[in-house]
């Protein structure tokens, strides 16, 4: 009887269990295509900007007022390569990267060139093609980079 009453304690308190547990499942929510990344900044560098190689100097962009997400640079480029930086400080944090190496910035305008982030692994950079004044636009909602020449030095 005992062995009865605790078997039967055993399966409501199962029971229970079960039911609080059902009531408390939540539908997964899958997310399809590229995350947007908030980030309070961003910088590039590289020989072909003013800062060079310096990482705790580089060159700050504009977040855009229209989207929190898009970073701009206006300004001069020179002959050389570059990249971008979510903070200063240090080449071990995580970098905006083209997807091929010595992706090409020049006096042809480019518009949807897709960028990663990453840290540590392969170092893929820009190669500024063209020395000039430049508005490049880094989407880092959509995942691309935009470039506008704007003339010569």
């Amino acid at each position: 009887m005992k062995i009865y009453k605790f078997l039967t304690a055993m399966v409501i308190l199962l029971l229970g269990t079960m039911a609080v547990s059902c009531d408390e499942e939540r539908d997964y929510i899958l997310i399809e295509g590229e995350i947007p990344l908030k980030t309070s900044s961003l910088y590039i560098i590289g020989d072909a900007t003013s800062a060079v190689w310096d990482i705790n100097n580089p060159v700050p962009l504009v977040k855009s007022e229209a989207d929190p997400c898009v970073f701009i640079f206006d300004g001069f480029l020179a002959q050389g390569e570059m990249k971008a930086y979510l903070s200063p400080g240090s080449f071990d944090g995580p970098c905006i990267h083209p997807l091929t190496a010595w992706s090409p910035i020049s006096d042809v305008d480019v518009k949807g060139e897709p960028i990663q982030l990453y840290s540590g692994g392969e170092d893929l950079k820009w190669s500024v093609k063209t020395a000039g004044h430049y508005r490049l636009e880094f989407d880092l909602r959509n995942w691309v980079l935009n470039t506008t020449y704007l003339g010569g030095s």
